[in-house]
C-alpha cells in the first residue's frame, strides 16, 4: 500500500524522516505527513520516501484500507485477508465507567484504522465481528466492563467465531474483575498510553476461558421435593395398609394389603438407601441409616411370615368340619390326623405389626431430624432419573459468576436504576455508592432470608448442604465484585 499523504498542519517540533531536519511551518501548510506510518518528509525530501507504505508502530494490528474494497448484500464491509496475519478488531463501550469510552474511541480513531473501530453504543458488536469474519484468525480489544466483554463473547457464540479470535480487555467500566484475571488490570483512564497497550497486546500471551451455560426450566413433579409430603405419603399408606390386615375378616383384602405393604416399604427403604449412598459427607449417618433400613426390612419379614402362618392354619381341606373354639385352642386336628400347632393369634399379629410401626417410626425421626438433607437427597435422587436437558432452556452464558438471591437483586436494581437514570450513574464512584447504598438497603430489609431452604446445590453429582444464607455466587474466575478474591492472594507466602 503506497503513503497516503496529509499537507501541513505538522506539530511544531516535527522532523523530517530523511534529512533530519525541522518540517512543518506556522503561517501556512508546508510539508507532508503519512496518515497511517505518521513519517514526516519535506516537500523537497519526498521523492527520496520509498513508494511502499510501512503503516508504523502499529502494522501487525492495523487493517490497510485497500483491504476493504466492496460491501456485501447485508450492508456490511467485505475484507479481503491482509497481508498482517492477526489484525486487531476495537470494541469501546461509549458509556463505560466514567464515560471515558468516548475520547478512548478518538485515540484508537488516530492510531488504527477508522474502519476497524466501533462503539457498542451504536450497532453492538455485531457491525465488527462481520466484518473480521472472514479473517483465519483476528484479535479483539474489548474497551469496557464485564458486561461489554460478555455481550462480546455472546456474539462470538452466536457467529461462531470463538475458534478464529483471541480476545482482550481494556478495563473502563466499574467492576472490571475479568480484565484483573487476565492482567491488565482493575483500571484505565489515560488515553496517552493506548500506543503502549497496544504493543503489550501483539505480545501477550492467550489463557483459556471457560464459558457456562446457565439453563432454566420448570419441574412438574414438584411433590417430590416436598421432604415432608414425601415422608407423610409413604407413613400414611403404611398405616392405611396395617389397618386392613388386622380389621379386615376377608382373606383376599388381607392377602391384597400385605402385597402393597410389601411394595411400599420396599419402595421407601430402597429410596432412602439410594439417597443416602449419594450423601458422602457423614459415612457414619449412612451408615446408622443403612442399618435402620435392613431392621425395617427384618420386621416386614416377620409380619409377611405371620401373615402366611396363620394362612396356613385357617385353611379347612374340602368336605372337612370346622373346628370348634375349643378345639382350635387346644390345636386339635378334628379331621382325625395328626395334631396341628396352633396358628398365630390376633394379639400376636399386633405385636408385628407395631413393631413394624416403630421400625418406620425410627427411620422418619432420623429422615426429620434433617429435612433440609433429605429433601436435598430425594430432589438430587429424582433429578437424575430425567435428562435435564430436555425440561430446561438456555437462558444466558456465564463468563465470570452469576448470583441467586441477595447480590443478583443488588445487581438488576443497579442496572434498572442506570437506564433510568444515567446521569446518576455517570462515574465509578458514583457508581459504587450507589452498589453500597442498595446492598445496605437490602441488608436491613432481609428479602433474601433463609435462602438456604429454598435452593437446591448439586455438585459434580453430590449434594451441598448449604448453611444459613441470603445468596449464592457460582464464580468462573477468582474475583468478584470488583476485586475480591476468595481464595486469598497468590504469593509463596501465603500458600499453604
Amino acid at each position: 500500500m503506497p503513503h497516503q499523504w496529509l499537507e501541513g498542519n505538522l506539530p511544531v517540533s516535527a522532523k523530517c524522516v530523511v534529512c533530519d531536519k525541522n518540517c512543518g511551518s506556522v503561517r501556512r501548510l508546508q510539508d507532508w505527513r503519512c496518515l497511517w506510518c505518521k513519517a514526516i518528509v519535506h516537500s523537497s525530501c519526498k521523492e527520496q520516501m520509498g513508494k511502499a507504505c510501512p503503516l508504523g508502530q502499529c502494522r501487525v494490528s492495523i487493517i490497510p484500507p485497500t483491504t476493504l474494497n466492496s460491501i456485501d448484500s447485508d450492508g456490511f464491509w467485505k475484507a479481503t485477508s491482509p497481508s498482517c496475519t492477526s489484525p486487531l478488531l476495537v470494541l469501546c463501550n461509549s458509556k463505560s465507567g466514567d464515560n471515558q469510552g468516548v475520547k478512548f474511541l478518538r485515540k484508537f480513531k488516530q492510531l488504527l484504522n477508522p474502519a476497524q473501530v466501533f462503539d457498542l453504543m451504536n450497532g453492538g458488536p455485531q457491525l465488527g465481528l462481520r466484518v473480521f469474519q472472514k479473517f483465519a484468525t483476528f484479535r479483539i480489544l474489548v474497551c469496557g466492563g464485564d458486561g461489554s466483554v460478555g455481550w462480546v463473547l455472546s456474539e462470538l457464540d452466536k457467529l461462531n467465531l470463538h475458534k478464529q479470535c483471541q480476545l482482550g480487555v481494556l478495563p473502563l467500566g466499574t467492576g472490571n474483575d475479568l480484565a484483573r484475571v487476565l492482567g491488565w488490570g482493575g483500571l484505565c483512564d489515560d488515553d496517552a498510553q493506548l500506543l503502549q497497550i497496544l504493543e503489550k497486546l501483539e505480545r501477550a500471551t492467550t489463557k483459556m476461558l471457560d464459558s457456562f451455560s446457565q439453563c432454566t426450566g420448570f419441574l412438574m413433579k414438584l411433590s417430590y421435593l416436598s421432604p415432608q409430603v414425601h415422608i407423610t405419603q409413604y407413613a400414611d399408606s403404611v398405616a392405611s395398609h396395617l389397618t386392613k390386615i388386622l380389621d379386615s375378616d376377608k382373606h383376599m383384602d388381607v392377602i391384597s394389603s400385605a402385597k402393597f405393604l410389601c411394595g411400599t416399604v420396599n419402595d421407601f427403604v430402597a429410596e432412602v438407601g439410594r439417597a443416602y449412598e449419594r450423601a458422602t459427607e457423614n459415612k457414619e449417618e449412612a451408615d446408622a441409616m443403612a442399618k435402620k433400613c435392613a431392621l425395617l426390612n427384618e420386621k416386614l419379614d416377620s409380619l409377611v411370615k405371620a401373615l402366611s402362618e396363620e394362612a396356613d392354619a385357617q385353611v379347612v381341606p374340602a368336605g372337612s368340619v370346622p373346628p370348634q373354639d375349643g378345639d382350635q385352642e387346644r390345636g386339635t386336628d378334628t379331621t382325625g390326623g395328626e395334631p396341628r400347632p396352633p396358628y398365630r393369634s390376633r394379639e400376636q399379629l399386633m405385636l408385628r405389626a407395631n413393631s413394624l410401626k416403630k421400625a418406620l417410626r425410627q427411620i422418619i425421626e432420623q429422615l426429620q431430624k434433617n429435612k433440609r438433607k433429605y429433601r436435598l437427597l430425594i430432589s438430587a435422587q429424582y433429578n437424575s432419573r430425567i435428562d435435564i436437558r430436555d425440561q430446561c432452556s438456555e437462558k444466558c452464558v456465564m463468563n465470570n459468576y452469576f448470583g441467586i438471591g441477595l447480590d443478583a437483586k443488588i445487581s438488576l436494581e443497579f442496572n434498572n436504576k442506570r437506564d433510568e437514570h444515567p446521569k446518576k450513574c455517570s462515574s465509578r464512584t458514583k457508581n459504587k455508592l450507589w452498589y453500597g447504598v442498595m446492598g445496605t438497603k437490602e441488608l436491613v430489609h432481609k428479602t433474601y432470608k433463609n435462602l438456604e431452604q429454598r435452593v437446591l446445590l448439586e455438585c459434580d453429582g453430590v449434594p451441598m448442604c448449604l448453611p444459613s444464607l441470603q445468596g449464592l455466587a457460582v464464580l468462573n474466575i477468582p474475583s468478584y465484585a470488583g476485586g475480591i478474591n476468595f481464595w486469598g492472594g497468590t504469593k509463596e507466602d501465603n500458600v499453604s
